[in-house]
């Protein structure tokens, strides 16, 4: 009815969730330098994780995530007791506080913009470098494939046990990869499988 699509992804394949889960990844990785022996204060360094994830420049932006939404760029806690050039240039009394505020906000749809577009070069990019080195696989409803046991990855396997579970049937092409599969007797699995961790049977 709001004109929503509903996109279904693999949990156990978070890249297909884009950039949520590339801010949650980097998230992660600030956390793990920064909590105790234990990991067990990790909820009261969130906080300032996100502070330096805010005010740091995006390579993909070439932007702040504070300039971005706010107009201008954070104070350091630093440079409330050192003064920097950008803070001195600041209260300079040439400009009254509103003015400069308006003249901020004035620049900030096209700092957008630029944001916008050196995020989609970006991935471009990115995009073209992953096509260089991985050969996707595509399947179509109706296929015999085999699928990829994910739990050897987290538990490891008996010295005789086979990887690949199957075969199933592609019952169903979601988007970003993903596919429904089902048994021969038709019987569908609760989890969608990226194509990545499927292999076409040869029967």
């Amino acid at each position: 009815r709001l004109g929503f699509s509903h996109e279904f992804a693999s949990p156990y394949y978070p890249q297909s969730n884009g950039q949520v889960e590339a801010v949650n990844k980097v998230l992660k990785t600030m956390l793990q330098r920064t909590v105790n022996k234990h990991k067990t204060n990790w909820h009261h360094m969130l906080f300032s994780t996100l502070w330096a994830y805010r005010t740091t420049v995006k390579t993909a932006t070439s932007f702040t995530p504070f300039h971005l939404v706010h107009g201008v760029e954070a104070t350091l806690p630093i440079e409330c007791e050192i003064p920097t050039l950008r803070t001195a240039i600041e209260i300079l009394p040439d400009t009254a506080p509103m003015e400069q505020r308006l003249l901020n906000l004035e620049s900030l749809d096209e700092d957008r913009r630029s944001s916008l577009q050196n995020n989609e070069a970006a991935k471009k990019r990115s995009k073209a470098t992953f096509d260089r080195h991985v050969n996707l696989r595509s399947f179509h409803e109706g296929d015999l494939v085999l699928a990829y046991d994910i739990a050897h990855d987290t538990f490891g396997h008996g010295k005789f046990e086979s990887l690949w579970h199957g075969p199933y049937i592609i019952q169903q092409c979601l988007t970003k990869g993903a596919y429904i599969l089902a048994s021969p007797e038709g019987l569908a699995l609760k989890e969608p499988v990226n194509g990545l961790y499927l292999k076409k049977f040869y029967a």
